[in-house]
């Protein structure tokens, strides 16, 4: 990169002057229109990132000759590139550290300390069995697959007792469900295209939310990412969702059998989902495109028919697979949308206090803190103090 057009190195903003006489332009202000520049700049961008990272992928399979690959750093977050890679590059097995950016320097910090200071042995992943090659033997029909951060769920978590005192002593409405019976109930509510705040299980270690602290919703709404957008994470409207889907029914949506469990990965809906577009709307441009429906889950599908997936094992959150399976049992579908449980600006939500807050101040319907369940409906009046909107700028 050519840094006499880009301040990142030493300020706030990721261009400079030099890049916007370049381009013939100053950077659009967030939330304002979105015109042709800034939609060319950004595929052009994109193309180009693709380019450098595939030519990069070869040479590192020329010079090793290896069947494996690892990535991290930032860049390593691009799902779509990450999924050309996957689908053209030259090697047989991919893994993406969850947090891929900076905040993933811990996991590096800690294997140093651990080898280099503690003197730990080293074990191969084949030999400590936490990478099983996904062309292997399968499994209850699934191939054999695991890494060592076991899902990214790394955080804190609260147990059912401690949720409870908490709502307890507040004197906050709830709706107790057993273990068995709580699947069934999300599922419930998410045929009935409400949105949901899922709050269980530890915290997800990295910028992905993975069903620990997701907001959740039906994918075949056609008004869901609108509706997430702009009355939950009060961001712009055409801002894409990602779905979850159970493992085991992956290949059947998506041109995907493949392992994602980090939402890392870009890949397209099936033709046998996709919706027909009318002669009307492929005459349509550019954000005009978004309002139409191009699939059977038209809030996860993209324009150009992707979607960025997080495929989900029971033996890695059970609780988040159940739910997904019983949504499948009611709906025929084994896809939900999932969105990180925060607003703009916010970090993702830690505590039962941080999901009860964010959901008192959006418009999701339910919240679901462990087997604990409550209704928006039923809740005292919240006194906000601060309007969001205002509060925090767009990430």
């Amino acid at each position: 990169m050519n840094h006499e057009y880009f301040s990142y190195s030493q300020g706030l903003r990721m261009t400079n002057s030099a890049f916007d006489k370049l381009f013939g332009a100053r950077p659009r202000k967030p939330e304002s229109l979105v015109t042709q520049r800034e939609m060319d700049l950004a595929r052009s961008i994109q193309v180009i990132t693709e380019e450098v990272m595939m030519k990069m992928v070869q040479h590192a399979h020329e010079e090793t000759g290896l069947k494996k690959l690892c990535m991290a750093g930032g860049v390593a977050l691009n799902c779509v590139a990450n999924g050309r890679i996957l689908r053209e590059g030259p090697f047989e097995d991919l893994w993406i550290q969850p947090a891929a950016g900076d905040a993933g320097g811990a996991v590096g910090i800690a294997l140093a300390i651990w080898h280099r200071y503690l003197g730990k042995e080293r074990v191969s992943p084949e030999k400590a069995g936490t990478w099983q090659s996904q062309r292997s033997v399968s499994r209850n029909g699934l191939p054999l697959y695991t890494d060592g951060m076991k899902g990214s769920y790394l955080g804190p978590r609260d147990t059912s007792e401690e949720i409870e005192r908490f709502l307890k002593e507040r004197n906050l409405p709830y709706q107790k469900y057993s273990r068995a019976e709580l699947p069934n109930v999300v599922a419930d509510l998410l045929a009935n295209e409400k949105v949901i705040g899922l709050h269980q299980g530890r915290m997800e270690f990295g910028p992905r939310a993975l069903g620990g602290r997701s907001i959740i919703g039906d994918p075949r709404s056609a008004a869901m990412q609108s509706i997430m957008n702009l009355k939950i994470k009060y961001r712009e409207s055409f801002r894409p969702f990602a779905p979850s889907v159970t493992r085991e029914h992956a290949a059947e949506w998506f041109d995907m059998d493949y392992e994602s469990p980090y939402m890392l990965l870009v890949a397209d809906v099936l033709e046998q989902h996709r919706t027909r577009l009318k002669p009307e709307e492929q005459k349509l441009w550019g954000i005009e495109k978004l309002n139409v429906k191009r699939s059977e889950i038209p809030a996860v599908t993209h324009v150009d028919y992707s979607a960025r997936i997080q495929t989900v094992r029971r033996e890695t959150n059970p609780l988040y697979w159940d739910i997904i399976e019983a949504f499948r049992q009611k709906t025929g579908c084994p896809i939900i949308v999932n969105t990180s449980f925060n607003v703009r600006g916010e970090p993702i939500v830690c505590t039962p206090e941080d999901s009860y807050r964010c959901f008192m101040r959006t418009e999701m319907d339910y919240l679901v803190l462990e087997n604990c369940v409550l209704d928006k409906r039923a809740q005292p009046k919240f006194e906000a103090g601060t309007d969001w909107r205002k509060e925090f700028s767009l990430d």
